[in-house]
């Protein structure tokens, strides 16, 4: 299992060679298969620019030359906005969320597309009732140009939000705000919080992501409360890991 391979926005070309001439690189050569959600941890959290695990219930591993050097997984959104906001609160239960997508350098060109189709096409006939969401990160120059390759539905960019955060340690902002209880509201949990962590504490502005959706049921697009826009005018490569 390869866990290396930096997240170059620049996409490799079919054809490469290190040392000035052409090693042909099939793209039969890369392959893809189930993975167990501790294998997908251990990727997702080495090499994909997050660095912290996610909630998964279905991983996929891409192999490239028998070395692993791609995974997505799937999971359930830590965030009840998001359920209830996509379909509303009586469907909130359909959303799940490709939460992590990685692929090293090596990999072939529109390696990335191929592995969100393939997976797509596994989950379709595993046939669970649900639709999927994902994000392109803004902070880290992620349009989404892979999810338009494989027909997702753009629901804009995000709101600015400020998060919880503690210097000198590394917790998601959720993880933060339920320290110190998940029912506290907002104006006390932010006191409580300066007093738990001291100066450490600070607030951060998350940064914005272009939204996407995906239904396996057609049906289930009247369902969306999103709106639908037009994809970004100045799509390019993204970078491998979203």
């Amino acid at each position: 299992m390869s866990l290396c391979g930096d997240s170059s926005t620049a996409e490799l070309p079919l054809f490469q060679g290190g040392d000035g001439g052409a090693i042909p690189t099939s793209p039969l050569q890369l392959k893809f298969r189930k993975i167990s959600n501790h294998t997908a941890t251990l990727v997702a959290v080495e090499s994909h620019y997050a660095h912290r695990k996610c909630p998964i219930t279905w991983a996929f591993g891409a192999f490239f030359e028998n070395n692993l050097e791609g995974i997505i997984t799937i999971g359930k959104p830590p965030s009840l906005n998001i359920c209830i906001g996509a379909l509303g609160r009586e469907n909130m239960e359909k959303i799940w969320e490709l939460n992590r997508l990685w692929m090293s350098d090596k990999c072939p060109k529109n390696s990335e597309s191929r592995f969100i189709g393939w997976v797509l096409r596994e989950l379709k006939k595993i046939n669970p009732p649900i639709v999927l969401v994902s994000y392109a990160d803004t902070e880290q120059k992620h349009i989404g140009t892979v999810y338009k390759a494989t027909n997702w539905v753009y629901t804009g960019i995000t709101k600015p939000i400020m998060d919880y955060q503690v210097k000198g340690i590394k917790m998601h902002a959720k993880t933060v705000s339920d320290s110190v209880g998940k029912s506290t509201d907002k104006k006390n949990k932010k006191q409580m919080l300066k007093e738990l962590y001291g100066e450490n504490f600070y607030m951060k502005e998350r940064s914005q992501k272009h939204r996407f959706v995906y239904f396996f049921n057609q049906n289930d697009k009247k369902l969306l409360k999103w709106k639908q826009e037009p994809y970004p005018n100045n799509l390019k490569q993204d970078s491998t890991s979203l």
